[in-house]
């Protein structure tokens, strides 16, 4: 299950904008980081998604997206306009259909076609009422639903709701946050002809009047499984409490979040902004990649972990003006790889799993350190952000996982109760992760 976040201007220490994500999926769904150019297209194309094939635009946009290895949309990403967009699996009483643009789908297809937030959701509104949304969305679990997403430029931030093709829309002011539940109630400042009606004719509320779009629509039993109440409600906490003085390094700190507790055991604590899996049937899913932007008319600044649990993962730069993957960056797949970057790190977050909270702080105090002189040396204009500083950086946070490795060799290892451990060696197994 995902996390989003977004802060304008109002609410930032600099006056950006900006921007981040969890995104939580099946703990071996590899994610890679994916930079398309700028493209043009004949007329009459169309284009491949995961499940059907829409209409091409006759140019898309340069776009980085944090993709899932094998499908055509992404869960989170930007363009080379600063647009930035999440996507959140919501459960509804409407059910979704067998086919369809996904929710992924049509994040990579606003950014590609969006030149500003506005027009990134409108395009996700265009193609969600010609197209619709549908399509198991899950990797080795069948899982189907509807989505939200938050959308955010330099200017502007919008969250946008769906029902099978009907949608409600907000704008965001100052700062605002979205989990795996509806967020909009009764105040959304615009909504598709047919929702408000559909409601009331199923008897989810009496009128117009009464319309709640969280009430009427929200599934009670697979909302409360997604357990995405508490975490959008410790995101917004987060938010409020340093509203006006936000900064990347923050947004960093809040996709780490671990509910304040100090003791936190992968094992024992579930519900938290940074997500460990720890069973087949309620935490089934971890937060396997996550990236946060920082984008004003004076520059875009993006960073990812390219790995899993953020918490043990260092952030980098990526996407800078005429850039590429950094120097050394291979792409996932099924397979475990050493060579793979996501990959390599994962086997190291199974290994930490058995030294938590001390493999934790180890990690922390390390990535704390290369953050704190990235983020000073980028966005403090001391380092122009080109391809050698993306290189550079990358390098030194792949040196920063391997630093706390060699100390994993002596930390001691803590007993976990026998389904947790079964679970996660039967993942070791299936990857063939030595």
């Amino acid at each position: 299950m995902c996390d989003t976040i977004v802060a304008l201007g109002p609410s930032t220490r600099d006056g950006v904008t900006l921007f981040g994500k969890n995104s939580g999926r099946e703990p071996d769904e590899v994610q890679n980081l994916v930079i398309i150019p700028r493209k043009q297209h004949k007329a009459g194309e169309t284009v491949k998604c995961t499940y059907i094939s829409v209409p091409q635009a006759v140019e898309t946009a340069r776009v980085l997206l944090s993709q899932p290895f094998w499908m055509f949309g992404a869960e989170m990403g930007a363009n080379e306009y600063g647009v930035m967009i999440g996507n959140e699996a919501v459960f509804t009483r409407e059910k979704p259909s067998a086919s369809g643009l996904t929710g992924m789908d049509l994040l990579r297809l606003a950014l590609e076609r969006g030149r500003t937030a506005r027009e990134a959701m409108d395009t996700i509104i265009r193609l969600l009422e010609e197209h619709g949304q549908g399509g198991n969305c899950g990797y080795r679990h069948k899982l189907l639903y509807m989505n939200t997403w938050l959308i955010a430029d330099e200017c502007e931030a919008y969250v946008l709701e769906s029902v099978k093709s009907w949608w409600a829309w907000k704008r965001i002011t100052d700062h605002w946050s979205i989990s795996n539940v509806l967020s909009l109630e009764k105040d959304f400042d615009a909504v598709s002809p047919g929702l408000v009606e559909n409601a009331v004719k199923k008897g989810w509320c009496r009128s117009a009047s009464d319309f709640n779009l969280r009430k009427c629509y929200s599934d009670p039993v697979m909302t409360w499984g997604a357990a995405g109440r508490g975490r959008q409600a410790c995101s917004r906490d987060n938010l409020a409490l340093k509203k006006g003085n936000l900064t990347t390094a923050d947004f960093m700190d809040i996709l780490r979040n671990h509910g304040g507790r100090e003791d936190f055991r992968p094992h024992k604590h579930g519900g938290t902004i940074c997500i460990h899996a720890a069973d087949k049937l309620i935490r089934f899913t971890q937060s396997v990649a996550s990236m946060v932007g920082n984008v004003s008319s004076q520059g875009q600044h993006y960073y990812v972990t390219g790995a899993s649990n953020p918490c043990l993962s260092p952030f980098y730069p990526i996407f800078a003006p005429g850039t590429i993957n950094p120097a050394g960056y291979l792409e996932g797949k099924a397979e475990y790889d050493s060579e793979a970057y996501w990959w390599y790190a994962e086997k190291l977050h199974r290994r930490a799993l058995h030294s938590f909270p001390a493999a934790l702080k180890s990690a922390q105090k390390r990535i704390q350190e290369h953050e704190s002189d990235m983020i000073q040396d980028l966005e403090g204009n001391k380092i122009t952000p080109n391809q050698a500083a993306i290189d550079s950086y990358f390098a030194r946070a792949r040196e920063t996982v391997e630093d706390w490795a060699k100390e994993l060799e002596i930390l001691p290892k803590i007993r976990h109760d026998w389904i947790y451990s079964l679970y996660w060696q039967g993942y070791s197994r299936l990857n063939a992760v030595e």
